[in-house]
C-alpha cells in the first residue's frame, strides 16, 4: 500500500494547530466577518436616512463592531500561533479612536499642532479641517491632481490664540518645521496659499479667510500670518477649537476658477457649475462674486458631461486667453475663441468634481487652477453652496404632500427601457455613464471617471477602482461583502448578484437605479434629478456628524492587495482593514497547513472507486454521510455516494471522468531516469509517514486534498458555500520525475489550462499556483471538477513532454477531452 506505515490516528485534531482546530477557527472567522460587514451595512443605511437613530444606536454599534473585530483578531492569532500580535494593537487603536469620537474628542492625534498631508485621512477632518483632509485624500487615494501640503490643526490654532507664550512659540516652531519639510519634498521654497476653515466637532469646512505668502523667509511668514489671524478676527473661533488651516503651494496658471458639483437651475437637469476667469480675479471667483470677464458653464452630471448652458464673459481684444490666438470680432458681441476653457477641459473638470463628490460623501465646491502646461490642479475644497434653494427648511416636502416625485420633475424612465432587473442593493442611489468592463487586473487609471463599472465578481481588489465609478454592477456578490462596504463609503450606486451584467456592451450609456435594482438604457434625467434632490436634503444633525466620523474609522479599506508589501497586521487602520486582513491570512494558513504534521484526526477511510490514484478521506466535520459504508469490500471504505462534502465530491467526480485518463505506459528515457535518481534518494530518505499519502480532509463545505503521486506533489484547498464572497479555490503543483525541461513544460501546460479555466495563476520553475475567488457555488463546484480532471490527466505527464509542441498538444487535448469551448472561462473574479 502506498500509505503503509502512516499513523493516521496521529493526524490533526482539536488541539491548537490541529487540522480540526484550524478549520473550525477559520469558519468562526468567516462568521464573524459576515456579522461585522452586516453591522457596517446597518450603520451605512442609518447614515443614508434609512431610519431614525440616536446616540444609543451609535454606542451599541461601536460596542458591537469593536467586539467583532477583537474576536476576529483573537481567532486569527489562534490559527497563527500568536504570531500576529500587532493585530491586537491595531484593534485597540481603532477602538480608542471610536470611543474618543463618542466622547467628543478629536482622536489619537489631537495633541499634534501641525500635520503633513501624508498623515491625513477623512477621519482627521475635524482636527485638520475639510480643505486639508480633502486635498490629502484626493491626491493620495484617488490620484487626482491635488498639491502636497500640511495642516495647522485646531490644536495648533488654539495654542496660537492663547496667552501662554510657550504654547505660542511651540506652535509657531511646528509650523516653520512643517513648512521646511514641505519645501524639501517640493524641491525648494515657493509661495504658499493658506486657507482658514471652520473645523472641530461641529465644523462645516466653510472658508473663513485666505492669504498668500511669498517673501524671503516664507516659512516664518506663514507662522506669523497664521498667528496674526489666530489672535485677530478668528480669535474666538480658534480658542474654541473651531479653526484649522490648510497650507499648500500657491499654484500659478493661466486661468482659475471653481466647480460646484451640484448646481440648481429649474430649467435644467441635474447640473454642475464651472466658473472660470483670469488668475488675477481669483479672490472674487472663490467668493462667488459675479465678474464681467468670467465664464459660467452648466454641465451635465452624466458622462461625457455635455454643456447644458454657457454664459461667456466680455473680454478685451487683447485679453490673454489660455492656448488661444488673437481674438477676432464675430457676429454681435461675441468673440471667436473667447472662452476661458474648451469643452474638453470643462468635461475633465466635471470628472474630477464628481470623483471628489463621491470621496467627500456629498456635493462640494472645488477651486482649481489651469497650469501653463495645460493640466488642472485642485487648489481648494469647501462645502457646496445651496444647490436647491427650494429645499430649505421652510419649503414644502413633495413626498410629505403625497405626490409622486416623478410628477415634479422629468418623467420617470419608460419600463420598456429596462435592460436588466434584479440583484442585491449594495449601495442605494442613481448613477449613469458608459459601461466599462473591469476585473482584478484592471489598472484604476485606465477606467474613465464616471463610467459604470461591470465586473464578473465583487472582488475586494476592485476597491481601488470604485471611487472613479458612477455606478457598479457585478454578477456575483452580496450586500454583506468587502466591496459593498467600499461602494457605500464612496457613495457609488451598486447592484451585486445581477445576472446578465457582463453581457452589457462596453461603451453603452446606461442609468443604474440601484435601490430598485434596474438598469435602464440611456440617461434617465428624471431619476438623476430626483437622486440629486434627495442628497441635498441630507441633514447635518449632531448624531449624523458623529456617525459619519465613526464610519471613517470603520469602513475604509486601505489594505487591498494581499501580495503588497504593506499588507501587514501593523498597517491596519480601520475595522474593515482588520477583518479583511484576517480573512486573507486565515485562507493562507488553511492552505499552508500540512495534515501529516498534525495530531488526532482519527482513522481515514479508503475511497473504493475505480480511481487513477488511491485516496484516503478523513471527516473533519460533516464531510461524510452517517452510517455504514455503502460499498461492499473492506470495512470502513467509502464510495462517492458517502461523500457529503460538496467540494470534495466535485473533485472526485472530475478525478473519475474517463475522458481525463491517459492510457498506456509512460515514455521514460534514460535521461529522465538519471535525472530522477537524485529525487529518488530524497524520497527514500523521507519518513514513511509522509511517503505517497493521498489524503482528503472533508468538511461540509470544505475540502483539503493533498496528493503525493510519485515525485510530484499537489494541494487543492476549497471552501464552497452559500456566500460567494467566502468561496475560494486554491491549487498548487510542483515536482515530477523527468528532467528539468520536461517538468517545466508540464508546469507551463498546467499554467495555461488554469488560466483558461479562469484561475489567476503564476509559475516559477516547476511550481504552479492558481487561485479563484468570489464564486457562486455552482461555478466553484465546476472548478473543482475540472481540477480533479486536471489532476488525473497530468499524472506522470512530464515524461511525455519531449518538446514545447507536445505541451501545447496535451493542453489542447485536455480542453477537447472535457468538451470545453476554446474561450471557456466558467465565471470567477474577472
Amino acid at each position: 500500500m502506498a500509505d503503509a506505515g502512516v499513523d493516521i490516528a496521529a493526524l490533526g485534531g482539536m488541539e491548537p494547530g490541529g487540522v480540526r482546530f484550524l478549520f473550525r477557527t477559520f469558519k468562526r472567522i468567516l462568521a464573524l466577518n459576515t456579522q461585522a460587514l452586516e453591522r457596517m451595512a446597518q450603520m451605512d443605511r442609518a447614515l443614508g436616512g434609512g431610519y431614525v437613530f440616536d446616540k444609543a444606536f451609535l454606542d451599541k454599534s461601536v460596542r458591537d463592531i469593536c467586539r467583532l473585530t477583537h474576536l476576529v483578531a483573537y481567532h486569527l492569532n489562534g490559527m497563527a500561533g500568536e504570531t500576529l500580535t500587532p493585530l491586537y494593537d491595531a484593534t485597540l487603536a481603532v477602538r480608542d479612536a471610536l470611543e474618543d469620537i463618542l466622547a467628543g474628542g478629536m482622536g489619537p492625534l489631537a495633541h499634534r499642532r501641525a500635520l503633513p498631508f501624508s498623515e491625513l485621512g477623512w477621519e482627521l477632518e475635524p482636527l485638520a479641517g475639510l480643505c486639508a483632509a480633502g486635498l490629502a485624500v484626493l491626491g493620495r487615494r484617488l490620484s487626482l491632481p491635488a498639491p502636497d501640503g500640511f495642516a495647522v490643526t485646531v490644536t495648533g490654532m488654539a495654542a496660537l490664540a492663547g496667552d501662554d507664550p510657550r504654547e505660542v512659540g511651540n506652535a509657531s516652531d511646528d509650523i516653520v518645521r512643517e513648512a521646511g519639510t514641505l519645501f524639501a519634498r517640493l524641491g525648494g521654497a515657493r509661495p504658499l496659499l493658506f486657507t482658514f476653515v471652520a473645523a472641530g466637532e461641529r465644523g462645516t469646512g466653510r472658508v473663513l479667510a485666505e492669504a498668500t505668502c511669498g517673501g524671503a523667509d516664507i516659512a516664518a511668514d506663514v507662522a506669523a500670518e497664521t498667528a496674526r489671524m489666530a489672535r485677530g478676527r478668528l480669535c474666538a473661533e480658534a480658542l474654541a477649537g473651531g479653526v484649522a488651516v490648510c497650507v499648500r503651494p500657491n499654484v500659478s496658471g493661466v486661468a482659475r476658477g471653481t466647480i460646484q458639483t451640484l448646481a440648481h437651475d429649474p430649467s435644467l437637469p441635474p447640473a454642475m457649475l464651472v466658473v472660470a476667469g483670469p488668475p488675477e480675479n481669483w479672490a472674487g471667483l472663490a467668493a462667488g462674486d459675479e465678474s464681467p470677464v468670467s465664464d459660467r458653464y452648466w454641465l451635465s452630471r452624466t458622462a461625457p458631461h455635455q454643456p447644458l448652458r454657457t454664459r461667456l464673459g466680455r473680454k478685451d481684444l487683447n485679453a490673454p486667453l489660455p492656448g488661444g490666438g488673437p481674438l477676432s470680432p464675430s457676429r454681435g458681441r461675441m468673440l471667436r475663441g473667447s472662452a476661458w476653457l474648451t469643452p474638453e477641459q470643462s468635461a475633465e473638470l466635471a470628472e474630477i468634481g464628481l470623483a471628489a463628490e463621491r470621496a467627500l460623501d456629498g456635493p462640494c465646491l472645488l477651486s482649481w487652477t489651469l497650469a501653463e502646461a495645460g493640466g488642472f490642479v485642485i487648489t481648494g475644497l469647501a462645502p457646496a453652496r445651496a444647490a436647491f434653494p427650494e429645499l430649505s427648511a421652510d419649503a414644502p416636502d413633495a413626498d410629505a404632500a403625497g405626490g409622486d416625485p416623478c410628477d415634479a420633475v422629468d418623467a420617470c424612465p419608460d419600463p420598456a427601457d429596462a435592460l436588466l432587473r434584479g440583484g442585491q442593493v449594495a449601495c442605494a442611489g442613481v448613477g449613469a455613464g458608459p459601461i466599462a468592463r473591469i476585473g482584478e487586473s484592471t489598472l484604476p487609471e485606465s477606467v474613465p471617471l464616471g463610467s459604470v463599472g461591470v465586473a464578473r465578481a465583487a472582488a475586494p481588489s476592485l476597491s481601488r477602482i470604485v471611487p472613479r465609478l458612477g455606478a457598479l454592477l457585478t454578477e456575483v456578490g452580496t450586500a454583506a461583502s468587502h466591496l459593498a462596504t467600499v461602494a457605500r463609503e464612496s457613495r457609488v450606486p451598486a447592484v451585486f448578484g445581477l445576472p446578465g451584467a457582463t453581457a452589457l456592451p462596453a461603451g453603452t450609456m446606461v442609468t443604474v437605479d440601484a435601490e430598485q435594482g434596474v438598469v435602464y438604457r440611456g440617461v434617465a434625467e428624471g431619476l438623476l434629478r430626483q437622486a440629486a434632490m434627495q442628497r441635498a436634503r441630507e441633514g447635518a444633525e449632531p448624531e449624523v456628524l458623529v456617525l459619519r466620523r465613526l464610519l471613517r474609522h470603520i469602513r475604509p479599506l486601505n489594505l487591498v492587495d494581499p501580495a503588497a508589501e504593506n499588507f501587514r497586521a501593523g498597517n491596519c487602520r480601520t475595522c474593515h482593514d482588520i477583518i479583511h486582513f484576517a480573512h486573507e491570512r486565515a485562507v493562507e494558513l488553511l492552505v499552508e497547513m500540512d495534515p501529516l504534521k498534525k495530531g488526532g484526526l482519527g482513522a481515514p477511510r479508503r475511497l473504493a472507486e475505480d480511481s487513477p490514484l488511491e485516496l484516503r478521506v478523513v471527516d473533519v466535520g460533516g464531510g461524510l454521510t452517517d452510517g455504514p459504508a455503502k460499498t461492499p469490500g473492506a470495512s470502513g471504505d467509502v464510495c462517492l455516494a458517502d461523500i457529503a462534502s460538496e467540494p470534495l465530491r466535485a473533485f472526485i467526480e472530475g478525478l473519475l471522468l474517463p475522458e481525463a485518463r491517459r492510457e498506456g505506459p509512460a515514455n521514460v528515457g534514460l535521461g529522465d531516469i538519471l535525472s530522477g535518481m537524485g529525487r529518488s534518494g530524497r524520497a527514500l530518505s523521507t519518513p514513511a509517514s509522509g511517503a505517497g499519502l493521498n489524503l482528503a480532509l472533508a468538511g461540509r463545505d470544505y475540502a483539503n486534498i493533498t496528493l503525493r503521486l510519485g515525485y510530484h506533489f499537489s494541494v487543492v484547498d476549497a471552501v464552497v458555500g452559500e456566500k460567494p464572497e467566502q468561496n475560494f479555490l486554491y491549487f498548487r503543483f510542483a515536482g515530477g520525475f523527468a528532467g528539468d525541461d520536461r517538468r517545466a513544460r508540464r508546469a507551463g501546460l498546467i499554467l495555461r489550462v488554469l488560466e483558461r479555466l479562469g484561475f489567476r495563476a503564476m509559475r516559477k520553475g516547476d511550481l504552479v499556483v492558481g487561485k479563484r475567488r468570489m464564486l457562486e457555488a455552482e461555478d466553484a463546484l465546476t472548478g473543482m471538477r475540472l481540477l480533479g480532471a486536471l489532476s488525473a490527466y497530468t499524472r506522470q505527464l512530464d515524461v511525455e513532454l519531449a518538446d514545447d509542441a507536445d505541451a501545447e498538444r496535451f493542453a489542447r487535448g485536455f480542453i477537447e477531452a472535457l468538451h470545453l469551448p476554446e474561450n471557456f472561462v466558467d465565471g470567477g473574479d474577472e
